[in-house]
C-alpha cells in the first residue's frame, strides 16, 4: 500500500537534520594539521616530543610479546559464545597503546584505555581494518556481513538509515544456528515498527530512546518503555552480564551485540552533562562530551597538557574503558565463559574531531598522523573517506587466539559476521550473499593468508553528506529520490545510479574510495597513495606521482570499482527505504510498539520545489510525497497526521491523503481531505 499526501496551499518547514547526520564542519587541507613536531612547536609553542607522526613517518608502534594462546582452543563440537562490541566514534588513535609513552615509560601520554590495552595484548589485533564513513553505515556492515549500500543503508538519515527487512542480521543468523541473542545500546538502523532490534533477530534488547543522554535514560526493553536511573553504559554492561550469567545457568550458547553510545558527542541541539540546554554554536565551539569525574580531573594532570577538547574526549573514553573492563573481567573470571567466549571489539567509523583543534591538539588526539576524521573534507584530497575517517581497530580475544598477535591483512566490518558464523559452525544459515570474508583462519597461531585475503579490493561509498565531493548523491537523497518503476520499486539501472554516464563522465565514481595491497585510491580525482611500513598518512610524500605508475594503478582500481558498483546497484535491497508495517504483532503489540510512518521515509516527491531532511518540506501548491505501507494485520485503523507550519496568520494548510492499494500490478485509490482535522479511520486488509 502506498500513501500519497499532496499540499494544496503553501506549507514551510525548516528543521535541522538529525544530530548524527550533520555534514562536514570544515573544508580543511591536511597540511594545516599534519606537519612534523618541529613545525607544530614553532606554530603553537607546544613541544610534543617523540612518539608522534613526523610528516609521512608514522610513530614507532608499541611492542609486546607474542605468545601461545592464553585460552586453549575449543574441543571439536563445542559451541563458542560471542560478545561483539561496537563503540561509537572511537578511532584508531583512541587507544592508549597507539599513543606515545608518558614520562613513566609505561602508561600512555594521551588516551587512557588500560582495559582495552590488556584485551589487545591478550588477544589478536588487526592494523589494516576498515570501518565505515558514518554511524548507521558501520552498523549495517557489521550486522549483515555486507557492504552497507547493498542492504538499503546509505546514509545516517533521510530515510536511508535502515536495513531492508529482507536482510538477515547477525541476530537472525545466530538464532538459526541455535544461539540466544541479545542487543544492548545503540541501533541506528531505523526505529520504525519492524526494524527495531527485537524484530531483527535479538531475543533480548535494551534500546535507549533519548539519544546520547548518558544519565537516567528512558529505554525500550523489547519494545516496552522503561525509565532507568544511573549511567547508561554501566546499566547496559550490568544487563549484559546478567544475560551472560543466565546463559551460564541454562547452558545455552549466546551472541551479544553491545553498541555503546560512548564516545559520541552530545547532539548539537541537545544537553550538556548537567542536562542544561545548549545551542548549536556553543556545542560546535566546545565539543560537548560526557565528562564524568574523577576521569576529567585525572586527564587534566597529564603531561603534555591535553587541552580542553581532548581532555573531555579522553575523560569520556576512560569512563567507557572502565565499563568495558567490567565485561572483560566477568568473562575472564568465569571458568566456563573464559573457556568458550570470544570478545570482538571495534568501532563504527573514525573519530569526530572538532575543527577548532589546533595542530598540536589534533596531533595529540591522532598521533598516527592520519589525515581527516569522521566528517572533514580534505581540500588537497578533495574527498572524505580518508584514513582518519575509515581506518580503525579490531581486537579479538578468545579460545585458541594468539596472544599479542598483530596482523596487517586488509579487513573490514563486513568480515566480522562471516568469521563468527564459521567459528560457530553456522555457515549453512539463510542470508543474502555476504560481501565480507571470514578471517577465522588468522586467529590461530602460525596461520597464513589465503589467496583471497592476499589479493583483495575493499571499496567504500563515502556518502557523508559533503556535497563538494559527491553532489549527485546528496541531491538524490534529499531532492530527487531514485526513479520508481511500475512495480513501485527502485528502477535499476537508472542514470543517477551509474558509475559513469554514457559519455564517460564520472557519476557515482566521485563517491568511492578503495584499498588494495599497499595502495589507496580516490575515485573523485584518481589520486593514489602508497601506504606502506605502517604509514597511513595521505600526504604528498606518500602519493604515487609517477604518471605512468599512477595511471596503471588507478586504471586497475577504476575497473574493479566499476564492477563493484554495478554489483551494488543490482542488489535487490540497495537504495530502498523502509516499508512501514501496519499492525505488526497484532492488537497485543499496538500499545507497546505502534505503527509509525516517518516523514524521512518518503519514496517519491515533487521534484523542483520539495526538499527532505528530517522532515518533508512542502513549499508549493500541489507538492506531494509518497510512502510505502504494508498492512500486516487486517483491521480498522485510526490514522493521525502530524505536521508543523510557519504560515502567516489567516492562511491554513490543506492536505489530501490518498491511499493506493497495489496488488499484482493493479492499483486502487481512496482519498481523504483534511486541514485542521488530523485523524480519520480506514479499513485495510493484510496482503
Amino acid at each position: 500500500m502506498l500513501v500519497r499526501s499532496g499540499l494544496l496551499t503553501v506549507l514551510l518547514a525548516a528543521w535541522c537534520m538529525p544530530p548524527a547526520c550533520h555534514a562536514s564542519t570544515a573544508d580543511v587541507p591536511s597540511s594545516a594539521f599534519l606537519d612534523d613536531n618541529a613545525a607544530v612547536a614553532a606554530a603553537t609553542g607546544v613541544k610534543l616530543g617523540p612518539g608522534y607522526a613526523q610528516g609521512c613517518t608514522p610513530p614507532r608502534p608499541q611492542s609486546w610479546p607474542v605468545t601461545q594462546p592464553r585460552v586453549p582452543p575449543l574441543s571439536p563440537g563445542d559451541k563458542p559464545n560471542f560478545v561483539v562490541i561496537q563503540v561509537d566514534d572511537m578511532g584508531w588513535d583512541d587507544i592508549g597503546l597507539h599513543h606515545p609513552r608518558a614520562p613513566d615509560g609505561a602508561s600512555s601520554a594521551g588516551a587512557q584505555t588500560p582495559n582495552v590495552d590488556k584485551l589487545i595484548k591478550g588477544g589478536m589485533s588487526f592494523s589494516n581494518f576498515y570501518a565505515a564513513p558514518l554511524c548507521a553505515m558501520g552498523r549495517a556492515a557489521l550486522l549483515t556481513g555486507r557492504d552497507y549500500p547493498r542492504t538499503g543503508n546509505l546514509f545516517n538519515g533521510l530515510g536511508y538509515d535502515a536495513i531492508h527487512l529482507g536482510e538477515a542480521t547477525i541476530g537472525n543468523v545466530m538464532q538459526q544456528a541455535g544461539y540466544v541473542t541479545a542487543h544492548y545500546g545503540k541501533w541506528h538502523n531505523s526505529r520504525a515498527l519492524g526494524y527495531e532490534p527485537w524484530w531483527r533477530g535479538f531475543n533480548d534488547s535494551w534500546l535507549p530512546s533519548d539519544t546520547y543522554l548518558q544519565v537516567d535514560n528512558l529505554m525500550r526493553h523489547n519494545g516496552r518503555y522503561v525509565q532507568t536511573k544511573g549511567l547508561v553504559e554501566q546499566i547496559m554492561a550490568d544487563k549484559l552480564m546478567v544475560f551472560m550469567k543466565q546463559r551460564e545457568q541454562d547452558q545455552q550458547p549466546f551472541m551479544v551485540y553491545y553498541a555503546p553510545y560512548a564516545i559520541h558527542a552530545t547532539p548539537f541541539f541537545g544537553r550538556d552533562v548537567n542536562h542544561t540546554a545548549i545551542s548549536l554554536n556553543e556545542s560546535a565551539k566546545a565539543g560537548i562530551y560526557f565528562q564524568p569525574e574523577p576521569y576529567k580531573s585525572w586527564i587534566l594532570q597529564q603531561q603534555p597538557p591535553p587541552g580542553e577538547h581532548n581532555a573531555r574526549v579522553w575523560a569520556f573514553l576512560m569512563y567507557l574503558d572502565d565499563v568495558l573492563g567490567k565485561i572483560f573481567d566477568y568473562v575472564a573470571d568465569s571458568p566456563q565463559l573464559r573457556r568458550n567466549t570470544y570478545i570482538m571489539l571495534t568501532s563504527d567509523n573514525g573519530p569526530s574531531l572538532m575543527y577548532v583543534l589546533d595542530p598540536a591538539g589534533r596531533l595529540q588526539r591522532m598521533p598516527s598522523g592520519m589525515v581527516g576524521d569522521k566528517k572533514t573534507l580534505d581540500s588537497y584530497l578533495e574527498s572524505t573517506g580518508t584514513e582518519g575517517s575509515l581506518r580503525n581497530f579490531l581486537a579479538v580475544w578468545g579460545p585458541g587466539v594468539s596472544s599479542g598477535g598483530v596482523s596487517d591483512v586488509l579487513l573490514s566490518l563486513a568480515d566480522i559476521l562471516p568469521t563468527i558464523a564459521e567459528l560457530a559452525g553456522a555457515e549453512g544459515t539463510t542470508h543474502e550473499p555476504w560481501s565480507g570474508r571470514s578471517f577465522a583462519n588468522l586467529l590461530q597461531p602460525n596461520s597464513s593468508l589465503s589467496s583471497a585475503q592476499q589479493h583483495r579490493f575493499i571499496f567504500t561509498l563515502v556518502s557523508t553528506g559533503v556535497p563538494e565531493q559527491c553532489p549527485l548523491i546528496i541531491k538524490l537523497m534529499s531532492r530527487l529520490l531514485p526513479i520508481l518503476g511500475p512495480d513501485r520499486e527502485v528502477l535499476k539501472p537508472q542514470p543517477m545510479l551509474a558509475y559513469k554516464d554514457e559519455s564517460g563522465n564520472d557519476v557515482m565514481k566521485h563517491c568511492i574510495v578503495g584499498r588494495y595491497g599497499d595502495f589507496k585510491w580516490f575515485g573523485v580525482n584518481d589520486k593514489v597513495f602508497r601506504l606502506a611500513n605502517g604509514s597511513h598518512i595521505e600526504l604528498p610524500c606518500n602519493e604515487v606521482t609517477d604518471n605512468q605508475g599512477r595511471a596503471n594503478i588507478s586504471a586497475l582500481f577504476d575497473t574493479a570499482a566499476a564492477a563493484w558498483w554495478d554489483s551494488v546497484v543490482a542488489e535487490p535491497h540497495s537504495f530502498t527505504k523502509p516499508v512501514y508495517q501496519l499492525g505488526l504483532g497484532g492488537a497485543a503489540m499496538a500499545e507497546i510498539d505502534p505503527s509509525n510512518v516517518e516523514a524521512s521515509g518518503i519514496v517519491q516527491l515533487q521534484r523542483g520545489s520539495m526538499a527532505l531532511n528530517s522532515v518533508v518540506n512542502f513549499t508549493a501548491v500541489n507538492d506531494f510525497g509518497c510512502w510505502k505501507i504494508r498492512p500486516v494485520t487486517s483491521g480498522t485503523y485510526d490514522i493521525y497526521v502530524m505536521y508543523a507550519t510557519s504560515l502567516p496568520a489567516g492562511l491554513a494548510a490543506t492536505f489530501k491523503l490518498n491511499i493506493w492499494h497495489y496488488t499484482s500490478g493493479t492499483q486502487q485509490r481512496r482519498t481523504r481531505g483534511f486541514s485542521k482535522q488530523h485523524r480519520y479511520t480506514e479499513r485495510v486488509s493484510a496482503e
